[in-house]
């Protein structure tokens, strides 16, 4: 079967639905992205950190091993990787670099700034949402795209998706029906395991249920951490950290409806607020927010991600700190609803299963 790529657009968003052999579909996605990778590649000035943490000790011995390990433990998504890096005539070491890039250390300060975003926010009760918040460095805002792959013997999977990236590291949408945001935990000594790009995709390969995702994450380490914010579309909700090693999870809703997660563990150790970040604020005005007496819309999700701190939580550059709210995303799990703001532009709304079925 052929590759096929159909162009679509969510408002300001470019939508990409991919069909057809994984590896061929990543070689074609590659080069439907050429010019915004290479760009990346050519300009992030993580990039550039991070070529410098790589040429010294201990960075040089740390992306070797979660080198190693990723290219045994997943060889599927490694490939996928490779691919992409073929399709867009760039090397594969730069690429791996960026997908890697929180799995090796602490990097230079202001070497990468995985210090400010995202935010989860998720609501359990009657009924049962999860908003995400996709903050990275304004370098990549009108580059991104909401990517559909629906690839052969692969269950479909919906994300929004950074050039150059493995397209996993963001909020997902599954065909059996689970929703996750994820945000970045700083390891303060990574592990043993692979990249945990390379994990969160294996997640996307595999998993069916909340149960199958926890078990997953607990038998596949990461040696850099990811905190996670995982539902299904009967409303069962889970926030799961996973550090180096490191495995917590708490049912949302077991406490009160709201849960949120930042960029800082609750539940694992050593993987703490780094102080020049904005996390622990963040998650003060998460855990402030008056309960709703009735059940929230999508609009109370938007009104709290993408409101402009001391209301919200959204990132917006600064002469410190180059960190943007890219796009910000309510999954209504129990109305099959997806509502997406990309920046300031209006919100669109669309059935949450189109994002897989299109």
């Amino acid at each position: 079967m052929a590759v096929r790529v159909v162009e679509r657009r969510l408002g300001p968003v470019p939508w990409l639905v991919v069909r057809g052999p994984a590896i061929d579909a990543f070689t074609s996605l590659g080069g439907r992205l050429r010019t915004e990778i290479a760009e990346i590649v050519d300009g992030l000035p993580d990039l550039a950190a991070l070529r410098r943490h790589v040429a010294r000790e201990p960075g040089r011995s740390r992306f070797a091993a979660v080198r190693r390990a990723t290219q045994s433990r997943f060889p599927q998504p490694w490939a996928e990787l490779a691919a992409l890096a073929a399709g867009a005539g760039v090397p594969l070491d730069d690429l791996a670099l960026l997908n890697f890039r929180g799995d090796l250390g602490v990097i230079e300060p202001g070497g990468t700034g995985e210090d400010t975003g995202c935010s989860d926010l998720a609501w359990r009760r009657q009924r049962s949402f999860i908003a995400h918040n996709e903050d990275e460095s304004d370098f990549f805002a009108g580059r991104c795209v909401l990517l559909t792959l629906a690839l052969d013997d692969q269950q479909p999977v919906a994300t929004f998706a950074k050039p150059g990236f493995m397209p996993s590291n963001t909020f997902t949408v599954t065909g059996p029906g689970l929703v996750w945001g994820i945000d970045h935990l700083q390891a303060g000594s990574p592990g043993p395991g692979a990249g945990r790009h390379f994990v969160a995709r294996g997640l996307q390969l595999m998993a069916r249920t909340v149960d199958q995702a926890i078990g997953y994450l607990g038998q596949q380490p990461s040696a850099g951490g990811f905190a996670y914010t995982i539902g299904d579309r009967a409303g069962r909700i889970v926030a799961v950290e996973s550090s180096a090693g490191q495995l917590a999870w708490r049912e949302v809703g077991a406490d009160g409806p709201i849960g949120w997660h930042t960029n800082h563990g609750r539940y694992i150790a050593d993987a703490a607020a780094r102080p020049d970040g904005t996390s622990l604020r963040r998650g003060r005005v998460l855990a402030a927010l008056p309960i709703p007496a009735g059940e929230p819309d999508p609009g109370w999700f938007v009104r709290v991600l993408a409101s402009a701190p001391p209301d919200g939580v959204r990132a917006e550059p600064t002469g410190a700190g180059r960190t943007t709210t890219l796009c910000t995303f309510v999954a209504d799990l129990t109305g099959d609803e997806a509502t997406i703001v990309s920046q300031h532009a209006e919100p669109v709304t669309v059935p949450l299963s189109s994002l897989i079925r299109s």
